[in-house]
């Protein structure tokens, strides 16, 4: 099986909102009513997008299903910690299918309308960044090429989490490959100004080989 495909299927298998998952983030259940209604929305789109990558459509078609998705979510009907939930889940699968989100999720994050988004990116984008550079460490790795700083925001560290891979990312702006070494201890993360092409794992590969 396409290893895409069986990693959202052990996703969309798992209880993505059972009590032991708030438990993990430090957080207080949600009312029973509203995880049923988005375990039942996540796993829809699951469905959805295995059945995309069943029938072999292309990257963008398989974007756009999961940016259809994002933008029926009302940000208004959840509180901050429900939202960055969300938007993890969002994220883990974007990270699954090698696709970028970031800064929509960002706009989710932050109640931010999805409906004119250049708009809002050009709006927004500011205080949006401003705002999560203050909350999260952020690692940062000039572009070889255009010397655009490629970003990622650490959400949450483990000590326990070896250093498995170096990253090929591709820079938004230029479009030029660049190779991130950002080391272990890192359990979730968001990314801005590149998309992540392929990880290479360092026990096949040193830094002159990747």
């Amino acid at each position: 099986m396409n290893i895409k495909i069986s990693e959202l299927n052990d996703l969309k298998n798992k209880q993505k909102f059972s009590d032991e998952e708030w438990e993990k983030r430090g957080l207080n259940p949600s009312e029973k009513d509203l995880c049923i209604k988005l375990e039942i929305f996540f796993n829809n789109l699951l469905v959805k997008l295995i059945s995309t990558c069943e029938n072999k459509k292309s990257e963008e078609e398989i974007k756009n299903v999961l940016e259809n998705y994002l933008g029926k979510i009302d940000s208004h009907e959840f509180d901050t910690e429900e939202r960055e939930f969300i938007a993890d889940y969002f994220e883990e699968i974007a990270q699954i299918l090698k696709i970028n989100i970031g800064e929509k999720l960002n706009f989710l994050v932050y109640q931010i309308p999805l409906n004119n988004y250049e708009l809002t990116k050009k709006q927004y984008s500011d205080k949006i960044l401003e705002d999560e550079r203050k909350r999260h460490e952020i690692l940062s790795t000039e572009c070889r090429k255009c010397k655009t700083q490629l970003e990622t925001f650490i959400l949450e560290r483990d000590s326990e989490i070896p250093d498995f891979d170096f990253e090929i990312v591709k820079c938004v702006k230029c479009l030029e490959y660049n190779i991130l070494d950002n080391g272990p201890g890192i359990k979730r993360y968001r990314f801005l100004n590149y998309e992540l092409v392929e990880e290479l794992p360092k026990d096949i590969y040193d830094l002159e080989k990747a």
